[in-house]
Parts: structure tokens; sequence; C-alpha cells
């Protein structure tokens, strides 16, 4: 009996065998993307921007956020193979600063749209006239080719 239940499986298997042979790629692919850890003893929240590909338009930008990350935690902010050299990134504690202090906060010159809820914003012009707010991100030289890169945040952002 356990031989004829063996001879029924073995469609299956191979089936499954050839799907994942087939699915092959490269097995790096499956894990592109980018992430930001949080290497500071404060929960995070972050945004990300970076040039879209719709259309193919050099200005077609694109920002999303609000991940929470929690200290020695880390998060996938953007789930696709990196295309682009740069990135930009926004980041600030969600709890507050020590007594006259300000809280932490990675910004930049770099101006983006933003929201006060998880948002996907597309474009990076007229934030108000589009009832966003704007704020400045920093620039992220990923390097050229890299289709992965993690970010780490950590207690003293970096002018």
């Amino acid at each position: 009996m356990k031989y004829s239940s063996f001879i029924r499986a073995l469609p299956v298997a191979l089936a499954l065998f050839v799907f994942v042979c087939a699915a092959g790629g490269n097995p790096r692919e499956a894990f592109a993307a980018m992430s930001f850890c949080n290497r500071t003893s404060v929960a995070l929240e972050a945004a990300l921007a970076y040039r879209g590909d719709a259309d193919d338009k050099a200005d077609n930008w694109v920002s999303e956020g609000w991940w929470l990350i929690e200290p020695g935690q880390c998060a996938r902010v953007y789930a696709q193979s990196l295309s682009q050299r740069f990135y930009y990134y926004y980041a600030r504690a969600v709890t507050e600063g020590q007594k006259d202090a300000k809280p932490m906060e990675w910004d930049g010159k770099y101006i983006f749209c933003v929201d006060k809820k998880a948002f996907r914003i597309d474009g990076d012009g007229d934030c108000a006239a589009r009832n966003f707010q704007s704020a400045g991100f920093r620039e992220q030289d990923v390097g050229a080719n890299v289709p992965d890169y993690t970010l780490d945040l950590k207690d003293s952002p970096a002018r």
C-alpha cells in the first residue's frame, strides 16, 4: 500500500520540482529591496522618495511612508530591485527628545510631499495645494547597479 501512495504522489512532486526549477532566476532577486534599520534606542517613522518609472517622465517622483520602525528592527521600504543610484529618505523619532532638545530627525535639502498618515504621493511639487506637507529628505547614494541596500539610522543623524 505504501508503494501505491508513493506512485500517486510522484507526479505532484515532479510538477513541483519542475515549477521551482523553471522559476529559477537569480535567487538574490527575491531579496532585492531597500531596507531601513533602526539602530537607535527610540521608535522612528520613516519615508522614502524615488524617481518613479511610470511614463518614463524625468520628473515623475514618488514619496511614500510612514514606516514605524522599533529600536533594533528593520523595515523593507521598497520591495523591488533598485534601479537607480540615488534614493531619498526622511526619518524622525516618534518619541520626544530630552527636555529642551529637539527629537532626532534625518532631514535634508531635497523637498518631497508627505502626509500626516500613511501615504504614497505621486509628484514632488505643489504639496500644499494638494493638501500635503513638505519635508526635506536626504539623498542616499546606493551605488551603481546595486539591487538592494540597507540604510542604518543611528543615534546621531550625520549631517
